[in-house]
């Protein structure tokens, strides 16, 4: 073997090694807060429906996996690995909304300051009239600004209504712009990082195990293209057992271990059915980024790919699903290739929950 072929050969494992760290590096590593503090479990529910939930969701679901359910604070059920950090993907809505319950009490944030007051543009100006839109349009996905976002899912786009169609405040239309842009002003009027803020005023008081500031990453961090806007992405990468957490506090008016975390008034102003949907599926209406089911008193989050968080208030429980969606280049590659990434349908849940409720609201 002559010597330019061994450099040719070394030179190509190195490469090869390189390129395999690079790709397989996960973009939110596993972190292990000093505050972190084991959920305590409850025997709320009998072995016998236990093993009935296991049965059901080993035999009939598909891609679902993990269901994890938490009553009055403690874990009642767990399925699958809990402790798997995952990019909860538009389940992070509403998580900036609890957040903005937290700096709105804190006064660092006003809910009726526009976008003109604010300095609020996009990289194709906004009009006048959309520079009227204030926060709260925003929370309420009422902005009327239609431009393309950055994360849109194919409704986004193609649902998208005509530019200049409706006032700010007029109609409400689940959009990537509003959502993007509550990030940046979040930001902007905090004064401090997204991630950052949610590890001290969530995190850190719900003794979240898995999450640390940089759980949440600004931008898209993959392959993506660039649609051209200057509202970035915020993706929160959280573990079933910490997402369980922030659901529970929710499901008991912001309260948790005894301490005020979010306003109990912003839980229930934001999780009111605020706008009336149709035609929206399992949603009758929304909040301030929260969806509404007015048939079944529960409130619930959702994401892309299997990420969902249903809450219970009447009952102080909370039930999440979650589906690995990819925490590297190649993992999160493999997911956007499968024909089969958004699969995880969310009745594998509610059948857990209804099996979970019959025998909590038969006890009494």
């Amino acid at each position: 073997m002559t010597k330019t072929t061994k450099n040719f050969i070394y030179g190509l494992l190195a490469f090869i090694i390189v390129a395999a760290v690079y790709f397989t590096k996960p973009q939110v590593t596993d972190p292990d807060p000093a505050y972190g503090v084991e959920l305590q479990k409850s025997d709320a529910i009998s072995t016998e429906t236990v093993a009935a939930i296991d049965d059901y969701l080993e035999t009939e679901s598909e891609h679902v996996e993990v269901i994890m359910a938490v009553l009055d604070g403690k874990s009642i059920y767990e399925y699958g690995d809990t402790t798997r950090i995952m990019n909860g993907a538009s389940t992070r809505k509403a998580v900036l909304s609890l957040l903005y319950g937290i700096a709105i009490d804190q006064g660092l944030i006003d809910l009726d300051k526009t976008l003109a007051e604010l300095n609020i543009d996009e990289n194709t100006p906004l009009t006048e009239p959309e520079k009227t839109a204030t926060i709260r349009d925003l929370l309420m996905a009422r902005s009327g600004i239609y431009l393309p976002a950055e994360g849109e899912h194919d409704a986004q786009i193609t649902d998208r209504p005509a530019r200049g169609s409706h006032l700010p405040g007029e109609f409400f239309f689940s959009n990537n712009f509003d959502y993007n842009a509550l990030g940046t002003i979040f930001i902007q009027e905090t004064g401090q990082p997204i991630g950052q803020f949610m590890q001290k005023y969530l995190a850190e008081p719900l003794g979240m195990q898995d999450f640390d500031a940089d759980n949440v990453v600004m931008g898209d961090p993959w392959f993506m293209p660039n649609n051209g806007s200057q509202h970035e992405m915020y993706y929160m990468y959280t573990s079933a057992r910490d997402f369980a957490r922030i659901g529970a506090m929710v499901a008991n008016n912001g309260m948790w271990d005894g301490k005020q975390v979010v306003p109990a008034a912003w839980i229930e102003l934001s999780t009111s059915p605020l706008s009336a949907l149709t035609n929206s599926g399992r949603y009758t209406a929304s909040g301030y980024i929260w969806w509404i089911d007015e048939n079944t008193n529960t409130v619930w989050t959702d994401g892309y790919g299997g990420h969902y968080m249903l809450i219970d208030p009447a009952r102080n429980l909370t039930v999440v699903m979650r589906t690995f969606s990819g925490n590297s280049y190649l993992s999160t590659g493999l997911w956007l290739a499968s024909s089969d990434r958004n699969a995880a349908h969310p009745k594998y849940m509610v059948h857990a929950y209804e099996m979970m409720i019959a025998e909590l609201d038969a006890r009494g």
